[in-house]
């Protein structure tokens, strides 16, 4: 394993992405590579999805109804308890997704 990550201030890009500057790119068809990076870091996960919002909420316009790219209205509230963090804001085949990460155990 490589850095420990840790909090990171979110730069989001022009449309409101940001993946974690420690985290590495994965694909969506290398979800045992992330599962296993997850645990060697130690970390429990959570996220939101904007399909979940409610359809009036302007970044759910512009994405699903006028078929944008532009998320950077969307702020969803972070998860209850401490540590969470931003691991990344990005496109999936669901729609955009806000994931968050925290320590829970020593990192392998």
């Amino acid at each position: 394993m490589k850095k420990i990550i840790e909090w990171a201030p979110v730069v989001r890009d022009a449309e409101g992405w940001y993946r974690h500057p420690d985290m590495p790119e994965f694909d969506e068809d290398q979800e045992e590579e992330y599962r296993a990076w997850l645990a060697a870091q130690g970390l429990d996960t959570t996220y939101a999805s904007l399909e979940s919002e409610d359809d009036k909420h302007p970044a759910h316009i512009a994405y699903f109804d006028q078929a944008g790219t532009d998320v950077s209205d969307w702020n969803p509230a972070p998860p209850a308890g401490d540590g969470w963090f931003t691991l990344s804001i990005h496109d999936s085949e669901d729609g955009p997704y806000w994931v968050w990460g925290r320590r829970e155990q020593a990192p392998q």
